[in-house]
């Protein structure tokens, strides 16, 4: 904490003023370590769902866990409500609003009803993470979810028919990111298998490079530094994930793209950021430009991590 103060001195109250409160909370907590139970962080909690991007989100909260205009709880991208969940888990929304609460347990009903044959690892790995981060993920029907994304990243089934069948750094990062929000006194060592299985393959090609097997060329948004992301993922995004399973170590190319990270940052101890799917949204999370307060907060946090 104290490194953080020293060097980013600047950064730190920047990031605590009130205009965002779920930078503000993400700040207090990750990066300073305050408790939950610090009033600081009470409050923080409290006006994330008074003022701000979750607010505007609930504002086109359309009843019975659906959201306004929707073909189908994913579709359309990015306004339907499996896409909302996975925002305001991000925002650090208060998961047991009633809206929010609803939209969890349609997911919840609607995917189970399903049991779909095929396990994407982006689309259940954002299910498993944003019903745990939102609070309603001790349902046995969740327990099963995180089963089927444990047994096809055993069974190396992490992969993708639009990535031409081969093992998906997207998905990898996405599945992680669920397991991440399982509280860590809960993951069985089926799920800590799985997490070792991704860990794996993440580690096992350039991080920063992003030279995986694809059955197309690497996408530009590897190059960035982007907020939010969706079931897509960034060197940034597998950082925070490798940071919260404390994995960061475990490899030297995770090393070395912590190193990189290190050196996006301006003179003024902030990184500059992008959001590009802003315009499909139903808001943007801050104001365009740069730089960004929720690639800040991210970078300082995997910093925070790396030691």
């Amino acid at each position: 904490m104290d490194w953080i103060k020293i060097l980013y001195s600047d950064a730190i109250p920047w990031l605590l003023e009130p205009g965002l409160p779920s930078v503000r909370y993400w700040t207090l907590t990750r990066l300073l370590d305050r408790p939950p139970d610090a009033l600081e962080v009470v409050e923080a909690r409290r006006q994330i769902m008074e003022r701000g991007p979750a607010v505007e989100i609930l504002r086109h909260y359309a009843g019975n866990g659906r959201w306004e205009g929707e073909r189908s709880y994913y579709t359309y991208k990015y306004t339907s409500t499996h896409w909302q969940l996975l925002l305001l888990a991000e925002l650090g929304a208060d998961g047991q609003d009633e809206r929010i609460a609803a939209a969890c347990q349609r997911m919840t009903a609607e995917i189970h009803r399903e049991r779909r044959p095929i396990i994407w690892p982006c689309f259940h790995g954002n299910l498993v993470g944003y019903l745990h981060a939102l609070g309603h993920g001790e349902d046995e029907r969740v327990r099963q979810f995180e089963g089927d994304l444990v047994q096809a990243g055993l069974t190396g089934k992490w992969q993708c028919e639009l990535n031409g069948h081969l093992p998906c750094a997207w998905g990898a990062a996405r599945a992680l990111w669920g397991f991440s929000h399982i509280p860590p006194s809960r993951r069985s060592p089926e799920v800590e298998a799985a997490i070792q299985a991704g860990v794996r393959l993440l580690g096992r090609f350039r991080l920063r490079d992003g030279n995986y097997p694809t059955a197309t060329k690497r996408h530009n948004l590897w190059d960035r530094l982007n907020f939010p992301l969706f079931y897509q993922a960034d060197v940034l995004f597998i950082l925070r994930v490798l940071a919260d399973l404390d994995h960061l170590g475990d490899k030297p190319t995770f090393r070395r793209a912590v190193t990189w990270l290190e050196s996006r940052c301006r003179d003024d101890g902030r990184w500059n950021g992008v959001s590009p799917y802003r315009r499909r949204m139903w808001t943007p999370l801050e104001q365009s430009g740069r730089p960004s307060k929720w690639v800040t907060w991210q970078a300082l946090y995997v910093l925070k991590r790396a030691g």
